[in-house]
């Protein structure tokens, strides 16, 4: 009798973990439903982009015609190379015929009588600038959309940004959000309920049954680092205006601040620390100039540093980035300010050091997320988070905290649509 061979093992090219297609099932089931608008809310680091890239190529598939596109609305220049490259990927092993993949940020052009079926990835600010020039861009472009993603979607109901998504939707096309943090302030203000009222108050997230939050069953089950807080006590005696509710300290508090010499040496001395331990570490710091002087400190004591900021040329930061998240055994330390806090995917990097104060419930949120990708995702058992917190100013603890700060929200709207 010949016995049976033990089967062969297929494994996919572009696999999901089990809560991701759970998430998948979610999304698409509820752009199924007539509203055909949801936001998925997962912790930075539990894979939104792969996630949103089989759903976007889903609706692809079925939008089997000559013209279809998919538009992926980002932020930054990382957020849509991030999302050209992922897209590119899940289309290779999902898709289902020769599509483009269009890309539209920076110094690039959007000449809409050449798109061919696919992809549009484009930068919002890109998007707003050329349908200024031009009043049918718009128009043309929904009459040929078959699904939007708005990346980092709590930025959705910007004004600028809210104008674009119903242009583009307005023959309704499903929309998907994606975001960490569903809200826009920690203290919910009018902006939260609007952002509610854009998804038609659909989200969904990680089905975490026995554990605390989605968070915790990303870190017990290894797709998250665990989090070590280390508070830094730090006085700075410089006074600073309490900003307007809703809003983040001026970039004026945040330079007198960034010059302080005290503040200086305790980040170059943390970051010396940090370096000795860690591969790669991540400050977050108050202002360009403050960004600037600890490299060129750290520079001179030997450390192999690196720094970018709104101010840095674009291929000097795409080198340093590049060199940054590469499999390079040297430790290095990374310093920025406005850059690095969405779209930046290091995975090697074990700690995250934030130097600058901040009311924004959200960029801290994503300021502790650069540090948290988990053994399962390529990353790190645990992760160090050093705050210079400075003892006269508002600070925040907990992400699980932070993660679930507006469920309330979301689950209030509900409760009162239906009522």
């Amino acid at each position: 009798m010949v016995s049976e061979q033990n089967p062969s093992v297929i494994v996919p090219r572009f696999a999901l973990h089990a809560y991701q297609r759970q998430v998948l099932r979610d999304i698409l089931g509820t752009l199924a439903l007539p509203e055909r608008r949801v936001v998925a809310h997962l912790p930075t680091g539990a894979g939104k982009t792969r996630i949103a890239a089989h759903a976007a190529c889903r609706i692809l598939n079925d939008s089997d015609t000559g013209r279809s596109l998919v538009i992926w609305l980002a932020s930054t220049e990382e957020l849509c190379e991030q999302a050209a490259e992922t897209l590119a990927a899940a289309w290779a092993s999902l898709g289902q015929r020769e599509i483009a993949v269009h890309r539209c940020w920076g110094a690039t052009r959007l000449d809409s009588a050449r798109l061919d079926a696919g992809f549009l990835i484009t930068g919002l600010a890109k998007l707003r600038s050329v349908a200024s020039q031009d009043l049918t861009l718009l128009p043309q472009l929904a009459g040929r959309t078959s699904g939007v993603i708005f990346d980092e979607a709590h930025q959705a109901v910007a004004p600028t940004y809210s104008f674009l998504i119903e242009q583009l939707c307005s023959v309704r096309p499903p929309l998907l959000g994606l975001t960490a943090t569903p809200g826009r302030t920690a203290n919910l203000s009018g902006a939260d309920y609007d952002l509610a009222e854009m998804f038609n108050r659909h989200k969904v997230s990680i089905d975490a049954q026995g554990y605390d939050s989605p968070v915790t069953y990303l870190i017990q089950n290894r797709y998250l680092a665990n989090p070590h807080f280390i508070p830094v006590a730090f006085s700075s005696q410089i006074p600073i205006s309490d900003p307007p509710s809703g809003a983040d300290y001026s970039l004026g508090d945040l330079d007198r601040l960034g010059r302080d010499q005290q503040r200086i040496s305790t980040i170059i001395g943390l970051a010396k620390d940090a370096v000795q331990r860690h591969q790669r570490t991540i400050v977050f710091c108050p202002s360009v100039g403050n960004a600037v002087t600890c490299h060129s400190h750290l520079v001179a004591d030997g450390i192999r540093s690196y720094v970018v900021t709104g101010e840095t040329p674009a291929d000097d930061r795409r080198v340093a980035i590049e060199v940054f998240k590469s499999d390079d055994a040297e430790h290095m330390v990374m310093l920025n300010f406005g850059v690095l806090t969405a779209g930046f995917d290091a995975p090697r990097t074990r700690c995250v050091i934030i130097a600058r104060p901040t009311t924004s419930l959200v960029l801290y949120s994503q300021m502790v997320g650069r540090a948290l990708r988990g053994p399962r995702a390529g990353g790190n058992a645990t992760a160090e988070v050093y705050t210079v917190a400075d003892t006269n100013l508002p600070g925040f603890g907990s992400v699980a905290d932070a993660f679930t700060n507006w469920e309330e929200l979301w689950s209030d709207m509900r409760m009162s649509s239906a009522t």
